[in-house]
């Protein structure tokens, strides 16, 4: 299992608090720590039998946390790994569901489960029809889940991969930093034909305890990697990345977010140049 730490443990503690107590099958928690500060190891003692924190200050993103920690598992033999936001807490068993599930349906490439915020259920998100990949037939989902449409990806919040399908897609996208890893790890997927399960069983997660729902951070990544996603897939369209980017700016104008408005502005240009990775701004 493998969980990215940034800012307050109290979160990361939380979540490893919740396994220790609800999940009985057997397994080896890492902690990816990017800091910024010192002393998680301390922060963590006492919460998980099976901890190991990996401590990685230079912080180069969410998936490079992800690929970082699932090199290290896959190393010391580990069958697939679940990769579990910080600020997630889970409330009954569910590790061993994910394992037989894989085992039973090797083709599937990602299992996730739904997300119960503030009483919210929040399944697969649902991208533009720019997202969307031909649609192939797909057998009958296993009981209790359902094959994702090629609009839709699974969130990084509770996502589990065996070895197996590890190795077949690759490990993932690293150079977004921050926001739409996630999306743009499941249309390879898509790409390659292979179905995309989502679980009926939730995880309690709340968006945005790390970085803020709408701080400038989310803002800005958000803006940027959504239209670098869609240089991915459309790599000729610039035309309508620049009316995507319009777009946004007047949403934010007639809500009256104008906070956000520069963080925005900051990421269009940013995606224009293809800015990838961190940047020194946010």
């Amino acid at each position: 299992m493998v969980l990215v730490h940034y800012g307050d443990p109290s979160p990361t503690r939380r979540c490893l608090l919740s396994l220790a107590l609800h999940e009985p099958f057997p397994h080896r928690v890492i902690v990816v720590d990017h800091g910024p500060g010192e002393g998680l190891t301390t922060a963590l003692s006492n919460t998980h039998p099976n901890l190991l924190v990996l401590t990685y200050h230079e912080n180069p993103g969410f998936g490079a946390g992800c690929n970082l920690g699932a090199t290290r598992a896959f190393e010391e033999g580990a069958e697939g790994v679940w990769f579990l936001n910080n600020d997630a807490v889970i409330e009954s068993p569910m590790l061993e569901e994910l394992v037989l599930l894989s085992r039973a349906y090797p083709e599937v490439a990602f299992w996730a489960h739904t997300q119960n915020e503030r009483g919210r259920q929040i399944g697969a998100d649902r991208h533009p029809t720019w997202y969307e990949v031909n649609q192939l037939d797909l057998p009958p989902s296993p009981e209790g889940c359902r094959y994702l449409t090629h609009r839709e990806s699974l969130s990084g919040a509770s996502l589990f991969v065996s070895r197996q399908q590890w190795q077949r897609i690759g490990p993932w996208p690293s150079d977004y930093f921050l926001y739409y890893e996630d999306a743009a790890y499941c249309h390879r997927a898509h790409r390659m034909g292979l179905p995309l399960a989502l679980l009926d069983r939730a995880i309690l997660h709340e968006r945005g305890t790390s970085t803020g729902r709408r701080s400038p951070m989310t803002t800005f990544y958000g803006v940027r990697n959504r239209l670098l996603l869609h240089r991915e897939i459309h790599p000729g369209r610039s035309f309508v990345r620049l009316l995507i980017g319009l777009n946004l700016l007047q949403k934010r104008f007639f809500q009256f977010r104008w906070s956000m408005l520069k963080p925005t502005w900051d990421g269009l240009w940013a995606a224009a140049r293809n800015g990838r990775g961190r940047d020194p701004r946010y």
